[in-house]
């Protein structure tokens, strides 16, 4: 598979997560669901930094072969979201209510919302660019060469 579809499939998954942690907004005011707040937030930190590891690997590559606009944005785009996912694992650490649910409907909802965008670009923008520039054979070779 070449990396391009590896980053597809991989935003499939992080929205599976992210539309757990929607489920888990929706009913906080009622009662916070520790344990599977912990594993979705879990779950999608280590899909997120696997995926942003490989992104940051390949963004180069394509920026150096000519594509350089939308990948810098994609790349200051994944600055932007660190302070909202330290700040909720911050909160779930603390175990104190108060400070969780501030958090998720603050952080959390940024976290979703930017995710959420930011995987649209990537998927209508960069890799269609990326797809229309080199075969999925040169993104391959040229990942592996770089890698």
């Amino acid at each position: 598979m070449n990396p391009i579809d590896e980053l597809k499939q991989e935003h499939e998954e992080i929205e599976r997560e992210l539309i757990e942690l929607d489920s888990i907004i929706e009913v906080m005011d009622e009662e916070i669901n520790y344990p599977n707040l912990i594993h979705v937030f879990k779950k999608l930190c280590e899909i997120w930094d696997e995926h942003e590891e490989k992104e940051e690997r390949l963004f180069p590559i394509l920026e150096k072969e000519r594509l350089k606009p939308p990948v810098e944005t994609m790349l200051f785009e994944h600055k932007l979201l660190k302070p909202h996912r330290d700040a909720l694992k911050k909160a779930i650490d603390s175990g104190n209510d108060f400070e969780l649910k501030e958090v998720l409907e603050n952080n959390c909802v940024v976290i979703i919302k930017t995710l959420r965008e930011h995987i649209n670009d990537e998927d209508e923008i960069l890799y269609t660019i990326t797809l229309e520039e080199f075969t999925p054979e040169e993104i391959k070779e040229l990942y592996e060469k770089n890698g």
